[in-house]
């Protein structure tokens, strides 16, 4: 017969090492969602602190594009530029900094070519971006005065220009110097200095007649660094019948082919069809109402973080 209290003498000791464990895993649970808490707090931070930056970069990439437009409204000399990109210094401000830049879609002659039969180095202010093969238009009107030129070299040093930069290798033609691109060429002859100089690529695609001028949803040409990824180009059949300029609001770069996107046809009515290889360059300068292009990159940066933006401004 057992005594009162005395058959069940292992139950508080079994309680107490119940009641341990459960404090263990709790003291373990509370650890652990301490960690949790303070490694999502410290990832908030993080991501604030980012987001900040990533503002605030956005902000100096804007001020270093007014900063650059200033600049450039302030120099009328922009196809004199002896470097492309038109370099600019990277400055302070704020929290952080801006570096910013502008790229040209021309140059201009540094010295005169004297006839129409002259082959001798063609004195540039820059050969920068360039190819090293290739054509130009030499000044605006391929109707009129322009020709087109092939160069088979260039170099920043040609004793012909006085130690300065120059396209080399220039084609003769039978008739001259003119080079004809497709079934467009112009009239070879003399051409002041100042006169500008165009880069030239060609049409890869087709581009219909269009009366309401609707532009496609695309075009291509051959990739030329030259070219600006947003800007204005020019079409002319060379008879004084047909020209045209389009403009594009972003492109894309791949395997040779540059494509235009967001076009727009800036002729109103009867945008004339235009065949692939038919010579294209950027937007020409008419002489008594200049409109020179230049493409603004600005990157803003604080700490690590960096934004960039782009803007083409005419004058």
């Amino acid at each position: 017969m057992n005594r009162p209290g005395t058959g069940h003498r292992g139950a508080p000791h079994a309680q107490r090492g119940f009641l341990l464990m459960t404090a263990v895993i709790l003291i373990v649970t509370v650890a652990l969602l301490a960690t949790v808490i303070t490694f999502l707090s410290t990832g908030n931070v993080l991501s604030s602190a980012g987001h900040a930056n990533s503002v605030q970069a956005l902000f100096l990439a804007d001020s270093g594009i007014e900063f650059e437009q200033l600049r450039l409204a302030q120099n009328l000399d922009w196809y004199r530029s002896t470097s492309d990109p038109m370099p600019s210094a990277t400055r302070n401000l704020g929290a952080g900094t801006f570096t910013v830049y502008s790229n040209l879609p021309a140059t201009m002659l540094r010295r005169r070519i004297p006839s129409n039969v002259s082959t001798a180095d063609i004195c540039v202010y820059t050969i920068d971006r360039f190819p090293t093969v290739g054509n130009v238009q030499i000044e605006d009107d391929i109707t009129g005065t322009a020709e087109f030129v092939h160069y088979t070299g260039t170099t920043a040093s040609s004793a012909t220009c006085g130690n300065r930069p120059a396209l080399t290798g220039i084609t003769p033609t039978p008739t001259g110097r003119d080079f004809a691109i497709g079934l467009v060429s112009g009239t070879a002859g003399p051409h002041a200095r100042d006169s500008r100089v165009y880069p030239v690529t060609t049409l890869m695609d087709n581009l219909a007649v269009s009366v309401a001028c609707v532009a496609p949803a695309q075009l291509r040409i051959a990739d030329h660094p030259k070219f600006l990824s947003a800007g204005t180009i020019s079409l002319d059949d060379g008879t004084g019948l047909n020209a045209e300029e389009i403009a594009y609001a972003n492109s894309s770069r791949a395997g040779g082919v540059m494509t235009l996107k967001n076009l727009r046809r800036l002729l109103v009515t009867n945008c004339p069809g235009w065949v692939v290889g038919a010579p294209v360059t950027p937007l020409l300068v008419d002489s008594a109402f200049p409109d020179f292009e230049a493409e603004i990159v600005s990157q803003g940066a604080v700490d690590v973080t960096t934004r960039v933006e782009r803007k083409t401004v005419q004058r």
